[in-house]
């Protein structure tokens, strides 16, 4: 199943134009790292240790970093929850990362791409939002060598 969900993906991102870089590929997990509409996502194939879902697909993305802690930025992030229909932000050390999680046996190549263009889509959106509002800077920006962990 992970080589389906594997090849799966890789066909997406191709198809999409986005170069991924593989981040692991150990027989029992896959991640890869790409950037879309200027911000860096990740995508990772992990085990659930369950029989019936024995894989997730998690899709991570530290769209904003540097951002102040304010109350302000907080109820920005709380309120844009309201309004996304998959995923959720967070806050960590000043980052807004975004996460959703796929537990589905039998996803599809439409719906993996169907969510994907969603989750980028609202990324961006909210990322470039969270900017004007409060300052920081694109995640894409991090020194070479950084890696998205899952």
């Amino acid at each position: 199943m992970l080589k389906n969900l594997k090849g799966l993906l890789l066909e997406i991102l191709k198809r999409k134009g986005f170069s991924p870089v593989v981040l692991v590929d150990d027989g029992k997990m896959f991640g890869v790292q790409f950037v879309a509409k200027d911000v860096l996502f990740s995508i990772h194939i992990i085990p659930t240790g369950l029989e019936k879902i024995p894989y997730a697909v998690v899709l991570n993305s530290p769209a904003v970093v540097d951002l102040p802690t304010t109350t302000e930025v907080l109820l920005t992030i709380l309120q844009m929850n309201l309004s996304i229909p998959i995923g959720a932000f967070g806050y960590s050390d000043g980052t807004l990362i975004y996460k959703h999680s796929i537990t589905d046996n039998d996803l599809t190549e439409e719906e993996l791409d169907r969510i994907m263009d969603i989750a980028i889509s609202l990324v961006n959106v909210h990322a470039n939002k969270i900017l004007r509002m409060f300052g920081g800077r694109l995640a894409l920006d991090f020194p070479p060598g950084f890696e998205l962990k899952a």
